[in-house]
């Protein structure tokens, strides 16, 4: 697959042209797109049996991060990430710390929220003159707010009473969000569509979410911006089951019933339409609604005149694909990243790369030219260089974390370790059996994650979930579906040592042997990277 995506990148730098010249340096604005639940087969020139123009396009105009990772593979603690540039096991909110109190191994999974004494992007930027918008899905602001709602599951968002409950509740969920460094919030989701706890209001609204963005983007600004569109897309409830999308009413949104509607995208059996003369079925055509929505945002750029001021990045928070999601497998952390920047991106271009999560934070501070504040802590490394034409390697491993599990990877290699805190670890030991998702049979170890049904179905495709110790070759395995930690033992004891280095950064947070005085193996001379 490689081959002809590169073949195919190729070919249209040739169309384009040459290089582009380098302009002066400037302020640029930034548009960051960050998806939901969004895998590679999602998108069409990634060989995704979809039908996605805008993405295709974007990667012929613009460079693809074939090895871009989140460092956890659920939507807080990832969201968390890219716009802190820390590792999600060093939050501080006020439910993270609850907890875990410091002294404690983490469990990191969703239950990281931005910090109201910390630093991230959006502050920093806003601190710099920059204007700051947040539009769609935030699921990183006071999660002890979500269920504190006034109205049933079966409530009627038409209800004029019931509706202006609803927007009560999302004027508080965007002013939440602006404490945190944002001048415009709107169009504002507090977590997933479920936790609008209203069976009406669960079903995903792309044209409210992008109406939103449309607005910031035509209003007024006097200085640079930077905006972050977040789709509830592709997560569930299931996009590609229609009623939950293309055919739900596009009246309900996050701020209950909108009766005039919006009219930023194409008609919505249009898409499906347009889907099926592209030759794939109503089941795909989520993916050329997201596609329609970025479009948008493109063309809108396009018109105000402001292409060459603005970067637009395009990623998602976590794969989704096979045994993905909430593990540290290749299919939840490797995600697909485009950025297109006309005058300083090359067309076409191609980084092969580890990037993360963690860099995008102080790579926009870097392209923007703002020296972060002191007192800022930062795990990521900027990529600026890759973006305007390095090939140079960013990092040789990179370190993840999610639940019971953590790793370390490398270009070619990657080495995952589960291990419990003490008193779970007891109940192990002792035989303690732990409850499964639903009715299903009693455990003999616990699952990753506190969440049972995600927890049950990572499991259940991964025959590897419960391994305490995994390695696999990234290069002949891509899908990692066979453990060969019995037959590289210099390569597994090189990446222990490089766990335990990584651990030993987050202070009073253990994790098993690699936090207590974990023995080196760095006499392993003929180690391969």
């Amino acid at each position: 697959m490689r081959q002809i995506i590169l073949f195919w990148l190729f070919t249209s730098v040739l169309l384009v042209g040459a290089n582009p010249v380098l302009h002066a340096d400037t302020r640029p604005n930034i548009i960051f797109i960050l998806t939901d639940d969004q895998s590679w087969d999602s998108v069409g020139f990634l060989d995704g049996q979809v039908h996605t123009p805008r993405l295709d396009s974007m990667a012929r105009d613009g460079m693809y991060l074939s090895n871009f990772n989140v460092t956890t593979t659920v939507c807080s603690p990832s969201r968390y990430s890219f716009l802190t540039g820390r590792y999600a096991g060093r939050c501080e909110g006020d439910r993270f710390l609850r907890e875990h109190p410091p002294g404690d191994q983490t469990q990191v999974e969703n239950i990281g929220e931005l910090e109201s004494h910390r630093w991230n992007v959006a502050k920093i930027l806003q601190a710099n003159g920059y204007t700051t918008g947040f539009v769609g899905k935030s699921h990183v602001v006071r999660h002890d707010l979500i269920h504190k709602l006034g109205w049933s599951l079966d409530a009627d968002p038409t209800d004029p009473v019931i509706n202006e409950q609803m927007r009560a509740n999302h004027r508080r969920w965007c002013e939440e969000v602006r404490k945190h460094g944002f001048d415009y919030a709107d169009g504002v989701y507090a977590a997933n569509l479920k936790e609008l706890h209203c069976d009406a209001l669960n079903v995903h609204n792309l044209d409210w979410t992008i109406d939103k963005a449309i607005q910031f983007l035509e209003s007024p600004k006097d200085q640079p911006f930077f905006l972050c569109v977040s789709t509830t897309l592709h997560h569930g409830p299931a996009p590609w089951v229609n009623r939950f999308s293309l055919e739900a009413d596009p009246r309900m949104t996050g701020e209950g019933f909108v009766p005039e509607g919006f009219d930023v995208l194409p008609r919505r059996d249009d898409v499906l339409g347009r889907n099926r003369e592209a030759g794939f079925k109503d089941a795909a055509a989520y993916a050329l609604w997201l596609d329609d929505g970025v479009g948008a945002i493109l063309d809108k750029v396009s018109e105000l005149g402001i292409e060459k001021d603005t970067m637009i990045v395009f990623v998602s928070d976590h794969g989704s694909y096979r045994h993905g999601k909430t593990t540290l497998h290749e299919y939840g952390m490797r995600v697909p990243m485009l950025c297109v920047w006309p005058g300083r991106i090359k067309p076409g271009s191609v980084y092969d790369g580890i990037v993360a999560n963690i860099d995008f934070a102080p790579t926009v501070l870097d392209i923007c030219g703002i020296k972060p504040p002191n007192d800022y802590l930062c795990d990521g490394i900027s990529f600026k260089p890759v973006l305007l034409g390095s090939q140079e390697p960013l990092r040789e491993v990179l370190f993840g974390e999610m639940g019971h599990s953590r790793c370390v990877k490398t270009k070619n290699w990657k080495y995952i370790a589960i291990r419990y805190p003490a008193e779970v670890q007891d109940k192990i030991d002792q035989g303690h059996k732990f409850d499964a998702f639903g009715d299903h049979p009693k455990l003999d170890l616990p699952y990753l994650t506190r969440n049972t049904h995600l927890g049950h179905y990572a499991s259940q495709v991964n025959p590897h979930y419960f391994e305490a110790d995994q390695l696999y070759d990234l290069d002949k395995d891509i899908e990692e579906n066979s453990n060969v930690i019995e037959n590289y033992p210099e390569i597994t004891f090189w990446l222990k040592e490089e766990l335990s280095k990584q651990l030993l950064q987050f202070e009073g947070r253990p994790f098993g042997e690699f936090t207590t005085g974990f023995q080196s193996f760095s006499g392993s001379e003929n180690q391969t990277q």
